[in-house]
């Protein structure tokens, strides 16, 4: 079977609350709000790119517990195709409890990886990543991704890569592999030991021929082509919940590549949709259609 997209990642569901301003420890709050949904990463931009009217496929294990069942619906849901995960039944996906301060929007996040199991490359086969149009991969499950993004260069299989945290050795390595290496402006300042946007792109620029991208929240975006920086604002918008916007950044950026827009684009046009995540409460709680996009990018 042939999909445009190809996404693997640490697979996970979260359990999202609001958080009152004022706690007492140790007693009971009732709060306005508590969901269950997906997560992560990579599922959040599987999610992005098959509400953009991508044919998706998210890789990965699968179970028959309560948490494996919830993380498969929720992909589901969201139009992204499940059929190529690989039954496990000693894999459990990664659970996260994200607290949401009810008056900026910020989230705290607690999880764990108990009984996780990252995609192995056993399980991988050439023809899913032969047959695509792009690869789409977190810095998470980096054992089974690299081999994917080798595959992928093997057959000149476009990539974009969500990195942000890991063994400097791996996440260099990964730079080196990708297409289109999209990084928050914590992890670029990581890897590459410099503190502004400018300086880290040209630096992590030596480590790959692909494009890179350094996100900063409300800061906006940075890139570097053909020497010059472009820089992308952020939209300002009511904040609700900052849970999934980096996510939809890069889902969004890999459906704008993927509609053939310029590198300029690409960043407004993900820049917009992130910007629209944040009003909701809930990283895959509403997906912005294009002309409810083009409408915000238009009265700019």
């Amino acid at each position: 079977m042939q999909f445009d997209v190809i996404v693997s990642g640490m697979m996970v569901v979260d359990i999202l609350s609001k958080v009152p301003e004022r706690i007492k420890s140790g007693t009971k709050h009732e709060v306005s709000k508590i969901i269950i949904q997906g997560g992560a990463p990579a599922g959040n931009a599987a999610c992005v790119l098959a509400k953009n009217n991508l044919k998706t496929a998210f890789l990965g294990y699968k179970a028959s517990n309560t948490l494996s069942l919830i993380a498969n619906e929720e992909l589901k849901k969201c139009g992204v195709d499940t059929s190529l995960l690989i039954d496990n039944e000693d894999f459990q996906p990664a659970i996260a409890v994200v607290e949401v301060n009810s008056k900026n929007g910020d989230r705290t996040v607690f999880y764990s990886t108990t009984n996780y199991k990252p995609l192995q490359p056993k399980d991988i086969n050439e023809d899913w990543i032969k047959n695509s149009k792009l690869l789409l991969v977190d810095g998470y499950d980096v054992i089974g991704n690299l081999e994917l993004l080798k595959i992928a260069n093997k057959y000149n299989i476009p990539s974009v890569l969500d990195i942000e945290a890991g063994d400097l050795t791996i996440l260099k390595e990964m730079i080196s592999l990708g297409s289109h290496i999209i990084l928050p402006l914590e992890g670029a300042q990581m890897i590459a030991e410099l503190d502004t946007p400018k300086a880290c792109l040209k630096k992590l620029n030596s480590l790959t021929k692909g494009q890179l991208v350094i996100t900063d929240g409300a800061n906006g975006s940075w890139a570097l082509e053909n020497e010059k920086i472009i820089h992308q604002p952020a939209f300002s918008v009511k904040v609700v919940d900052t849970t999934g916007c980096g996510d939809a950044f890069h889902g969004a950026y890999a459906a704008a590549l993927l509609k053939g827009k310029n590198l300029t684009e690409r960043m407004e046009y993900a820049s917009t949709y992130a910007s629209i995540i944040a009003t909701h409460f809930g990283g895959r709680s509403y997906f912005p259609n294009n002309n409810e996009i083009q409408q915000i990018i238009l009265k700019k």
